[in-house]
């Protein structure tokens, strides 16, 4: 029985530095794909079926404290990519004994994490939301909203930390099998606790919350039951000095590209708000629909970050240079394919969450503008992460805290100053896509970000 275990967990288990680049990618990346829809989907039916059968405002409202919620979570999200590079990274080369301290500090930092956020979360939501001009009329339920959201951290960190431990060691099937019973559990608690029990917010927000519980149950239990190397047991769990400083090392700096780039959207959602409860609600609309979108590319990538991080640990760099190749191409025609399904099917997309025509027009105006940018972004996201699998994240987090942060900001407190359109909010998404694609491209091909040996090989030398 155990040998069959055993078998059954190689064949779930994908190793990519090995067989054909591309089978290899695609094959880890749908599940990856999957999984990142169904997480969207959280979001998704909150607001879908708040907007239905609770109306107009109380969708505002959810709306209204995404940016926020990605604020304060966005440094630990880093540290699960920190993770994510750094067991992908000693799977490849098979170092038994640093791939489990690093699994047992990953799983104690989001343990840890999601206390320390829960409660500075579920404290400040009311300040935050104050501070970016969110209307009177949905700031109680924004608020709500938001701190059962913060309840909710713990599971949520755990899950995504567990998940991301699978996928580095090549395992992307089990996480999406976990979010497809907790997506499920979440649509019908959705149903029940705003439709039939008249709860609004409040009992979407009880019914995320629930369905994370279940996923980082199950992630959990299914380390823990593994008969491979990076088997996790709980008394293990806590803080190995040296596998801390290497999460760190490349966690930090991505956490801090994370909250940063939160932090733009941040004070974009602010001036969102000015344009009042139609532009909160038609904008958190398209914010869905584009998501599934976004997950697409970053699943894409993320599998690209996983080949890369394995093939470093390998040192077989120029298996790597082929790799980028076939990753950028991916995501460019996923880029091309998805935008325009939701270009032509903008206003019944936009519909689904909420039927006000004014809400629909803000909507579908936003997806126009965003459509033509996906592609940019995807690439940007491939670059970034070849880049953050070799160990070193400086590069990106600077690049993208220019771009994607000080280029917004300066985009948005100097045009929309010169001419108050929320047009020149939507634009602020492709130029910032646009600059970040091309000083990402230059860093990969002209920055000192390699490994110091065998440095040569990424040029197209063979791997031994």
């Amino acid at each position: 029985m155990k040998k069959r275990r055993l078998k059954l967990n190689e064949k779930r288990n994908i190793n990519l530095t090995e067989g054909s680049i591309m089978r290899g990618i695609i094959y880890f990346a749908i599940p990856l794909l999957l999984s990142n829809f169904l997480q969207q989907l959280y979001n998704t039916a909150d607001l879908m079926i708040v907007g239905t059968f609770a109306g107009k405002n109380p969708m505002a409202a959810v709306g209204a404290t995404g940016p926020v919620s990605n604020l304060l979570i966005g440094l630990f999200v880093g540290l699960t990519t920190g993770a994510s590079v750094v067991i992908s990274q000693l799977f490849g080369s098979g170092d038994r004994r640093n791939l489990n301290d690093s699994i047992h500090t990953a799983y104690a930092i989001a343990i840890v994490g999601g206390i320390i956020l829960s409660v500075v979360g579920y404290f400040v939501s009311p300040i935050l939301l104050g501070m970016l001009n969110t209307p009177v009329e949905i700031m109680d339920d924004a608020v709500a909203y938001m701190r059962i959201f913060f309840i909710g951290v713990i599971p949520l960190l755990i899950y995504n930390m567990g998940a991301s431990i699978l996928r580095s060691v090549g395992d992307s099937k089990r996480p999406f099998n976990f979010l497809l019973v907790s997506a499920a559990i979440n649509i019908v608690l959705d149903l029940v606790f705003v439709k039939t029990l008249k709860m609004s917010v409040v009992g979407a927000g009880w019914a995320t919350f629930i369905a994370q519980f279940v996923a980082a149950g199950l992630v959990t239990y299914s380390l823990m039951k593994s008969d491979n190397i990076f088997r996790l047991k709980l008394k293990d769990i806590k803080f190995y000095s040296g596998s801390l400083r290497a999460i760190f090392k490349i966690g930090i700096p991505s956490g801090i590209q994370g909250s940063v780039i939160s932090l733009s959207n941040v004070l974009i959602q602010s001036k969102i708000n000015i344009f009042g409860s139609d532009a909160i609600a038609g904008l958190a609309a398209e914010s869905r629909i584009d998501g599934f979108i976004f997950m697409s590319l970053q699943a894409i990538a993320l599998a690209a970050t996983t080949f890369a991080g394995q093939n470093f640990g390998a040192k077989k760099y120029s298996r790597i240079k082929d790799g980028l190749k076939v990753s950028i191409a991916l995501v460019v025609g996923t880029a091309i394919v998805l935008p325009a399904i939701s270009v032509i099917f903008a206003e019944e997309l936009i519909g689904i969450f909420n039927k006000d025509p004014q809400v629909i027009e803000y909507g579908v105006k936003c997806l126009y503008y965003l459509a033509l940018g996906y592609f940019i972004f995807g690439i940007s996201e491939v670059y970034g992460g070849f880049i953050r699998a070799s160990g070193k994240a400086m590069g990106p987090m600077v690049i993208s805290i220019i771009s994607m942060c000080g280029l917004r900001i300066l985009w948005i407190y100097t045009a929309l100053e010169a001419w108050p359109r929320i047009e020149i909010i939507y634009l602020s998404y492709p130029i910032s896509w646009t600059v970040t694609c091309i000083l990402m491209a230059l860093y990969y091909y002209f920055g000192k970000w390699r490994p110091d040996i065998e440095t040569n090989k990424l040029k197209g030398k063979t791997e031994s």
